[in-house]
């Protein structure tokens, strides 16, 4: 039987501690590999949610668990993933727009531009969230139907999600946080805004974690 040695020791709490960053890094790449897809976009956002958020669950197969939720969910989720495709490349057609425009003309092309990017913004969100705490076996209809119970039980962070994802973009568009965390830390983010893991443990329980009695009903 070996002996544990203080070097030892040190060691393994290292490694331990370690695994929780490696865990934000690996699941980082498997969600940018699921967005570079474009139909992925939504599932590889909602997998890399479900690592982050969970991580005593997940950090063993980090990079794994997001690919999973793009395999299980992209033809369930396709239709949210096109529409944040769709309204971001909007978004930008409009932006420049406003550049071409006479200045009398900018307000007018704001503000049709800024109410409905703000709305999908919380719509996504909220969709993302709710399919990160659902199972993957979930249906369109269950995802739709945490998505709304969320917005209503979190009315004042939903409106507020858009402001709060300017605040991250930093994180995802600075090119070394990009390839580390761009992804994952924002999940996380947002995870925590949204309460994905008091969803998780009563949506989608941990099968090896202890039996919950309730059961939240969108």
């Amino acid at each position: 039987m070996a002996l544990s040695t203080p070097a030892s020791s040190r060691t393994s709490r290292l490694l331990h501690q370690l695994r929780k960053p490696a865990a934000f890094f690996a699941s980082n790449w498997a969600a940018v590999a699921a967005v570079a897809t474009i139909l992925g976009v939504v599932p590889g956002l909602a997998g890399v949610m479900r690592v982050v958020n969970d991580l005593d669950r997940y950090e063993d197969e980090p990079f794994v668990t997001p690919l999973r939720q793009l395999r299980a969910t992209w033809r369930r989720d396709v239709p949210v993933s096109l529409l944040l495709v769709v309204v971001l490349a909007l978004g930008a057609l409009n932006t420049y727009a406003v550049t071409q425009v006479e200045v009398g003309m900018r307000v007018a092309v704001v503000g049709f531009l800024v109410p409905l990017v703000w709305a999908v913004c919380i719509f996504v969100a909220a969709y993302v969230a709710a399919a990160s705490a659902q199972p993957l076996t979930a249906s369109r209809h269950d995802v739709l139907g945490l998505t709304a119970l969320v917005v209503r039980r979190r009315p004042v962070r939903s409106l507020l999600t858009p402001l709060f994802l300017v605040a991250l973009c930093p994180v995802v568009l600075l090119p070394p946080l990009t390839v580390a965390v761009g992804l994952s830390l924002p999940a996380w983010f947002m995870g925590e805004w949204f309460g994905v893991a008091a969803w998780r443990r009563q949506l989608d329980p941990d099968p090896d974690g202890p039996p919950v009695a309730t059961r939240v009903r969108p």
